[in-house]
């Protein structure tokens, strides 16, 4: 499971990538993930289960700190209890794609067809959320009721970011805004709390299941720490921010997402 633990200088990079992956958690609901996975696939540091592997536990611990700090200072707007059907949707859809995935990598001959995969749908969500994000004001929301559809709006999203890898944060917030009629900052609290439970399950799934891939532990630690250093940092941001600042952050985010994503499809299926 364990590669060596020494840290090549590589992977200073990759925890820069953590850093500033991690400041948008608290800032605008993105788990990070969705940063680190493709930007650390392009680095070519390491295997795409161990990138995928990794990324998730940094993910799951930047939701948690927050949630923790949220919880402590009591500065928490997010009502967890009418969020409980989408993140406990969210957790089993969560094992699901893990599932998918863990099922594509031993399908597939090539580990880099996984990644041009992962990349491909990555750049379709991307487009997609941009392109409403950008017309949110002229699109009318779809209020969903019932605990029933909340928790399959949930397991189609868990599902979709475990099998990419990411924590799912920027399509988080687009279906928050959209079904649930939230404010940005309340649906960037919101998605950070979906992201603990679906990443939770995934891990969870992962280790009793005997498929965690091999990654330097080194590397695994550091990522951890610079994580929850991240939310610490990225929740002092965003009580200078307002919510049109945190569109045009998140907005920037999705751009900086699809063109890493056009890069490692190139790189994984056509180079």
């Amino acid at each position: 499971m364990f590669e060596r633990c020494v840290v090549d200088v590589r992977f200073v990079a990759v925890f820069i990538v953590c850093f500033l992956a991690s400041l948008l958690g608290p800032l605008c609901g993105i788990g990070g993930g969705v940063i680190i996975k493709p930007v650390v696939d392009a680095m070519g540091v390491m295997g795409v289960g161990a990138v995928s592997f990794l990324s998730s536990v940094s993910v799951l611990v930047m939701s948690l700190s927050t949630l923790v700090q949220n919880a402590c200072t009591r500065s928490s707007s997010i009502d967890s209890r009418s969020l409980m059907p989408i993140a406990v949707g969210s957790a089993v859809g969560g094992v699901a794609g893990k599932v998918a995935f863990n099922q594509m990598i031993a399908a597939l001959p090539n580990a880099d067809l996984v990644g041009a995969a992962q990349a491909a749908v990555l750049i379709v969500f991307s487009v997609l959320v941009l392109i409403y994000t950008l017309n949110k004001d002229r699109i009318a929301g779809v209020e969903l009721r019932g605990a029933a559809p909340q928790a399959l709006a949930g397991f189609l999203a868990g599902a979709c970011w475990s099998f990419l890898g990411i924590g799912g944060g920027p399509f988080n917030l687009a279906i928050l805004v959209f079904f649930f009629s939230m404010e940005s900052k309340t649906a960037a609290q919101a998605s950070l709390f979906i992201i603990a439970f679906s990443q939770t399950a995934s891990l969870v799934y992962t280790l009793v299941s005997g498929s965690v891939p091999d990654f330097s532990l080194i590397v695994l630690v550091g990522m951890c720490l610079i994580a929850v250093m991240g939310s610490v940092v990225g929740r002092k941001l965003s009580k200078r921010m307002d919510s049109s600042t945190i569109d045009r952050l998140y907005v920037f985010a999705l751009l900086l997402i699809i063109a890493i994503s056009l890069y490692n499809f190139a790189r994984f299926a056509i180079l």
